[in-house]
């Protein structure tokens, strides 16, 4: 089954890059060393997985390549030529191998140098050389119990060993070549192996790409996902979010018969953040990817929806009242047909008047209580609504904390359980000045038409 996910989940996460300067979830994972790999990286990461046993294999791949003890050098540059020189089809490849032609092509080279015949003759000494590589890093794959790497190593081998790539073997170290062993290798190389050859490049890319995973994990403290059969589990310790300098880590779960998490807490407490990372943990588990976290255990969903950065939609006259509600209908509509999924809202009804946004949160969050495949995250200023909800079994409630100490707030980002009616919001507003400036703007206002009423009365 296919991981739900739409693009204002993608938006709300800034799962991909978007400006140079802007951080994003896949930047922290990009550490290839090839365009192959990045590409790798590139597709794995957008296509979540909702099949349990692809998911721990990938983790246990991205363990065997982090724990392999033999390594190879990528040269990027290098590998980049070889792909440019495979796909030069305009030039011409050879139904067979024809020595007559191998020096006719040499000595029309001679005569008249054309960029084809430096393409192919480069691609072809370097892909002796790459090829050589690749020979001597696969050698002892009898010797390696580590299970991917060993796979990847005995392919390699084989694919060398077991077709005419073999003759490369005989070429390690040569400087100069005849014309007629550029055209048999040019033959053996765009026709005969170029298969193997591309099945090579590719396990290469697979393992930057999972070299380049297993290194974001150690670098940015990041941990494997538990993933687990059972039903509405999600259990994190030392939850963060990764694009912070110095996060506060979090501990939270969803314990059994509980499925809506019920959020408060005053402007810039946390609320926002929380919510990201937990999204951004469910999404990266289901790539298989480490997580922000010291622990997570999770089950498989068939994907995520967040409503976190909702905007108005202009060009279709849709209030942001309006939009909400229909996102509400979208998210219903995809569990309708889709089930299990983890659903995530932030301020839930934030674009109307306090008593709908009341009675319409209520009513979805009692409607959101009653799903039994699922888990909903869910903020909100509307407090009172907590009353109303406290003789529903399946919500518990979480807050962040903010306090006042000489009218400054401080906060702490550490989750709690419970409910808070903390608000700062006059605070802010008066730390800004903002009332300051209205009554100084009308002041002057005042003092200007005075001034010009005098004018006019002299």
């Amino acid at each position: 089954m296919k991981f739900e996910i739409d693009k204002q989940t993608i938006n709300d996460l800034d799962l991909y890059d978007k400006r140079s300067e802007e951080k994003s979830v896949f930047s922290f994972f990009n550490h290839t060393k090839s365009l192959g790999g990045k590409r790798r990286l590139e597709n794995m990461f957008s296509k979540p997985l909702t099949d349990i046993k692809l998911i721990e294999e990938r983790v246990q791949n991205i363990k065997s390549c982090r724990d392999s003890n033999k390594d190879f050098d990528i040269h990027k540059e290098h590998l980049d030529f070889i792909e440019h020189y495979l796909t030069q089809y305009q030039y011409g490849v050879p139904r067979k191998f024809s020595m007559v032609r191998s020096f006719l092509n040499a000595l029309s080279y001679r005569i008249k140098p054309k960029n084809e015949h430096y393409i192919v003759q480069r691609g072809i000494r370097l892909l002796i050389r790459w090829l050589n590589e690749m020979y001597d890093y696969s050698g002892d794959y009898k010797q390696d119990d580590l299970g991917y790497i060993r796979n990847c190593k005995q392919i390699v081998f084989d694919k060398i060993e077991n077709t005419s790539l073999r003759e490369v073997l005989k070429l390690k170290g040569r400087v100069k070549l005849y014309p007629q062993e550029y055209g048999k290798l040019d033959y053996c190389f765009r026709k005969l192996d170029v298969v193997s050859i591309k099945d090579i490049l590719e396990i290469i890319y697979e393992i930057d790409a999972f070299k380049s995973i297993a290194f974001a994990a150690n670098r940015y403290g990041f941990t494997y996902p538990v993933l687990t059969n059972k039903l509405n589990c999600y259990q994190v310790r030392g939850l963060f979010h990764p694009f912070l300098d110095k996060p506060v880590a979090n501990d939270f779960e969803f314990s059994v018969g509980k499925n809506v998490c019920f959020l408060t807490g005053a402007n810039m407490a946390g609320k926002s953040t929380f919510l990201k990372s937990i999204s951004i943990s469910i999404y990266l588990s289901h790539l298989g990817f480490p997580v922000p976290a010291k622990y997570l255990e999770t089950s498989i969903f068939n994907g995520l929806l967040t409503t976190i950065n909702l905007s108005d939609n202009l060009n279709k006259g849709y209030s942001h009242f309006y939009n909400e509600v229909l996102r509400v209908k979208y998210v219903a509509e995809r569990m309708n047909e889709t089930g299990n999924i983890f659903v995530v809202f932030d301020e839930l009804f934030r674009g109307t008047n306090v008593k709908d946004a009341y009675e319409a949160s209520l009513s979805v969050i009692s409607a959101f209580a009653k799903q039994n495949r699922g888990l909903f995250a869910i903020s909100t200023h509307i407090i009172e609504i907590a009353d109303k909800l406290n003789d529903n079994d399946s919500i518990f409630y979480k807050y962040f904390e903010a306090n006042l100490v000489d009218e400054v707030p401080q906060y702490n980002y550490t989750i709690k359980d419970g409910v808070t009616n903390e608000r700062i919001g006059m605070y802010i507003l008066r730390k800004e000045k903002v009332l300051e400036i209205i009554e100084s703007s009308a002041m002057l206002s005042n003092c200007t038409s005075t001034a010009l009423s005098d004018q006019r009365s002299s």
